[in-house]
Formats: C-alpha cells, structure tokens, sequence
C-alpha cells in the first residue's frame, strides 16, 4: 500500500529537516571552541559570552558629588533633541540622553529637582520634547523632573511621569567617547544648521584635537 503525502507535509517535512541541521550546526560551533595551539577543545562558557554584553558606565556633575553608576547592556534608546527646552537646560545647542531600566541604575550624591511643564506658568510658545512619549508634536503634556547638582548645577539624570520604568541619563554626563552614538534625533526644525557639520566650517581658530 503506497503512502500518499500532501505537497504541504512533504514542504514541512523538509523545512523542519532543514531546520533541525541548522540549529544542531550552531549548537555545535557554540558549545565547543578550540584552543589555539594546543589542538584541544574545550566547552564554551555561556557567562562569559553574557559578561563581555555587561558594561559599567558612570555619569557625573562636574564636581563629582553627585553620580549615577549603569550597569547593564548598551541601552536601547538614546536620542538626540534639538528643541529649545533641550537646548536652554543644557547650555548647548542640542541635548544627547539615553534611558536605562531602573534596576540597573545606582545613584550617589544629593541634588536638586526642576520639574517640567513648570507648575502655573503659560505653556511655551514652542514644542518641547515633554510630549507623552518625547517625541509626539500634539501629545498632552508628560512632566520631565531632571536632577542636577546643587554645588556645582550639573544636570545629570531625569525622570518622565510616562516612563517609570527607566531612569533617563544625560550622555555628555559620561564624559566617554565610546558611549554609542544616538539613535534618533527629534525636533530638528529648531536645529542650528552648523550643528551636525563642524568639519566643513571654516573655523578661524582652527580645529584641534
């Protein structure tokens, strides 16, 4: 008696075949590693693959009373901001802040809090990352509370009323050039149009390292 087999089981018996070598492949290539030199083998430690995506990074004022320790993988959103709320907090033309899931935050020191929309004043004639969700143009307001140094006004981290979840850190606080780059880049209508092109500016002074 002949079997009969459907196109559908025959495709799914082979894609399941298929399936089953490729990942019997990987399991193979991750569970042993060969020594150099030596000819050996050895099992591959899944903690050490773990610890090398682990990383401590610490952000400071500039007068280091206050700080916050983040340990942890690279975060999974920094963002650049141009609008003026940004801009006047930070003294520069664009803020640069990545946000990290509170349990891998340590914070040290004392500090001052300044909470924004500020409590009674006239709403801003212009848009602000203080939106719902930082990004959102026409979204009901959000409160931003950022924490700064009350010795030497460093502004260091900050927290929004909509994501309780994490603590938001601002990048230059690092002061580490290995940091990674942003990801997103928001109000840029109020961008300085030098901002993003130092190397083609003339520069009279020069460029120095």
């Amino acid at each position: 008696m002949k079997t009969k087999y459907s196109r559908r089981s025959v495709i799914t018996g082979a894609g399941a075949a298929l399936v089953g070598a490729t990942l019997a492949g990987r399991t193979k290539a991750k569970t042993s590693t060969k020594m150099p030199d030596s000819g050996e083998t050895r099992a591959a430690d899944p903690k050490s693959e773990l610890s090398s995506d682990i990383k401590t990074r610490t952000a400071s004022c500039n007068c280091g009373q206050l700080r916050v320790t983040c340990t942890g993988p690279d975060p999974d959103r920094v963002v650049m901001c141009n609008c003026y709320l940004c801009q006047r907090q930070t003294g520069s033309v664009f803020s640069v802040q990545a946000r990290f899931p509170n349990e891998q935050v340590k914070i040290e020191g004392k500090s001052k809090a300044w909470k924004f929309p500020i409590e009674g004043a006239k709403p801003t004639t212009y848009r602000t990352c203080a939106g719902s969700d930082g990004i959102a143009t026409n979204s009901a307001a959000d409160v931003v509370t950022s924490h700064f140094c009350p010795v030497c006004g460093s502004t260091v981290y900050y927290f929004r009323k909509s994501d309780p979840a994490r603590t938001g850190v601002r990048v230059g606080a690092f002061a580490d050039p290995t940091f990674p780059p942003p990801m997103g880049s928001g109000f840029e209508e109020y961008q300085h149009p030098w901002a993003m092109n130092l190397a083609a500016l003339p520069m009279p002074l020069g460029h120095h390292k």
